[in-house]
């Protein structure tokens, strides 16, 4: 799929009728609506959805039961920045660098409700 169909593709989902479980060793899962499955599987981003779980048992968002992901693509190289927010006008709590990905969008805001992935749409 190129850019335009999945950004197409993403403007149908307006909630979810599964859901879907991501793991990764030695953690919780965290559950995916059919919109951030969607995005796992034909955007191949398993890595984007384990990056998320893996700071799911940081102290810092231990009490954290509303999450804004934002997955963006720097300007001037081929890096990317994931940051996690409490709220959208807040500071962000967590931001790690990831050097090169094939992402095909050059942004993502995602939210994690009390352990669940969904897509600001789905909400």
């Amino acid at each position: 799929m190129n850019t335009y169909e999945i950004k197409r593709a993403l403007r149908q989902f307006t909630g979810t009728e599964f859901y879907h479980k991501h793991l990764f060793p030695g953690k919780s899962p965290i559950l995916l609506t059919d919109g951030c499955d969607f995005i796992r599987t034909h955007c191949n981003a398993h890595w984007l959805f384990d990056a998320i779980l893996s700071y799911q048992c940081e102290k810092i968002l231990r009490h954290v039961n509303f999450q804004l992901w934002e997955l963006r693509q720097s300007k001037k190289d081929l890096s990317w920045l994931l940051t996690c927010r409490e709220h959208s006008g807040n500071k962000p709590i967590i931001s790690q660098i990831i050097e090169f990905s094939d992402f095909p969008l050059d942004y993502i805001k995602l939210y994690v409700i009390c352990g669940i992935a969904l897509l600001p749409s789905e909400n």
